[in-house]
């Protein structure tokens, strides 16, 4: 009996610290759960384990359905502005790789430029059409060229926009 009287204070200030942190926990937002992970840790440990993947140079549909539902990497579409506004993959952003290289655009240079300002990550991804389309390995040589990139930071989805579309076609 001395002993529970003893420690009846304590019980209580546990207890009411228990209830009060439960109170707390009930009134933040749901991207902080009680026990295991948040949606944004799950997507962050994916995020890093694409990133330590090691990866050939081109990348096939899973993979890249991987890398897009996860937004692990900036992806470019180097396709023209006409058929990337009729649809792209993902968040990719168009650079016209034709207009970028061949004819040095200003408004490409400056899309361009400000993706490399922006460029959260030491890896992309470029995609074209379909693997004969040439306009992705062109962005990617410039890239190498020109020394923003390494050859190992810079994948080719070979399968392209043809691919892509063929399985997600409206």
């Amino acid at each position: 009996m001395n002993f529970v009287l003893k420690y009846q204070k304590y019980f209580i200030i546990l207890l009411l610290s228990l209830v009060l942190g439960l109170i707390r926990w009930s009134f933040l937002e749901k991207d902080f759960p009680l026990l295991g992970l948040s949606d944004l840790q799950i997507r962050a440990i994916r995020i890093k384990e694409l990133s330590q993947k090691t990866v050939d140079s081109s990348i096939d549909f899973k993979l890249m359905k991987e890398i897009v539902s996860n937004k692990a990497f900036p992806i470019i579409d180097a396709r023209d502005t006409e058929s990337y506004n009729e649809g792209y993959i993902g968040d990719a952003i168009n650079i016209d790789s034709y207009l970028l290289i061949e004819n040095e655009d200003e408004i490409e240079l400056g899309k361009f430029y400000n993706f490399l300002d922006t460029l959260s990550s030491n890896r992309i991804v470029i995609y074209c059409w379909n693997p004969d389309c040439d306009r992705a390995d062109f962005l990617k040589a410039f890239l190498i060229d020109s020394k923003i990139l390494l050859e190992d930071n810079i994948f080719l989805y070979e399968g392209g926009w043809d691919e892509w579309h063929s399985y997600y076609e409206e």
